[in-house]
């Protein structure tokens, strides 16, 4: 009986994926901002993701410390795929929680202690995320999730640009997550499966998020707990990579993930508004190949 009771009293381990690219600066800020939480039962695990600079030598040595773990990947497999070796690491180790949280991030001290216990007295949230903030203005709210609309394949994201205090203290259930920060229990994981690989960057933790709300989990945001983004640090180092996997995955996502009604709705409604920007912004044109791209990939690997 004692022993039950202890294993019920014991606090929950998280362990803290960190996906660097390029990156250390951030890498490093990130990693002084843990130190800071008052969350007593935690790890870090800082992978990266195939750097061509200093990166990983730099990193290898800041994280000889007692909780902290450095993963070094031969090559960059992209957001998912990076992140994955982190989580596969954290699921091995036994982890309770896993929280993916971007390199670019300021955490509040509190975070871990906020999510933590809401998840633990709801278990029925697969994932929950702090309210996102902007790094630079922190009182103004980057994200607090956001909503996913199937029949033109956008993500509109809630609050952003709100002040924080407009909205701090709620909770809203919403279908995706930002992956700046976001704190999924293990069983979710373990019944949901890890981020689809398929993507490389974009609308993967989109699909993640919306895998588990059709198992019948909800995804969250507490608004209690806040982090600070800086927002898309290492995707703005290289040009074009952005528009070409919003892009591609934007349709790629679509035929995974809706209903034939959605599909066909979407189908016609995307060829639409790209003929129409195509004749408005005739530099537009040489973004229809990722369109085309993500058509004619293999939809049904799940990575």
């Amino acid at each position: 009986m004692e022993k039950r009771e202890e294993a019920e009293m014991k606090t929950p381990e998280v362990a803290i994926v960190i996906l660097n690219y390029n990156s250390y600066e951030d890498t490093l800020e990130c990693l002084e901002s843990l130190k800071k939480i008052n969350y007593q039962h935690y790890r870090v695990i800082v992978v990266d993701n195939g750097s061509t600079n200093r990166s990983a030598e730099i990193l290898l040595e800041a994280c000889r410390t007692e909780n902290t773990e450095f993963i070094k990947s031969k090559a960059n497999l992209g957001y998912a795929g990076g992140n994955n070796l982190g989580i596969a690491r954290a699921m091995e180790e036994g982890a309770d929680y896993i929280c993916v949280l971007n390199n670019d991030v300021e955490v509040s001290p509190d975070f871990l202690n906020v999510l933590v216990p809401f998840m633990e007295q709801n278990r029925e949230i697969g994932v929950c995320g702090p309210l996102i903030c902007e790094y630079d203005s922190r009182e103004n709210v980057q994200s607090s999730g956001a909503r996913i609309n199937y029949w033109i394949g956008e993500v509109p994201i809630l609050n952003n640009g709100k002040k924080v205090q407009e909205i701090e203290g709620n909770v809203i259930e919403c279908d995706y997550i930002g992956g700046a920060c976001m704190l999924f229990r293990r069983e979710a994981i373990l019944e949901n499966g890890y981020i689809p690989e398929i993507y490389f960057l974009f609308f993967e933790e989109t699909e993640w998020c919306a895998r588990l709300k059709k198992k019948g989990y909800q995804v969250i945001c507490n608004c209690n707990a806040q982090v600070y983004h800086k927002g898309s640090v290492t995707v703005s180092k290289t040009d074009g990579m952005k528009e070409h996997y919003m892009r591609r995955n934007r349709i790629l996502f679509v035929r995974r993930n809706a209903n034939l009604i959605q599909k066909l709705f979407f189908y016609a409604y995307i060829i639409c508004a790209i003929s129409v920007k195509a004749v408005i912004d005739k530099g537009d044109r040489k973004y229809l190949k990722y369109y085309v791209e993500g058509m004619r990939m293999r939809k049904s690997a799940r990575k």
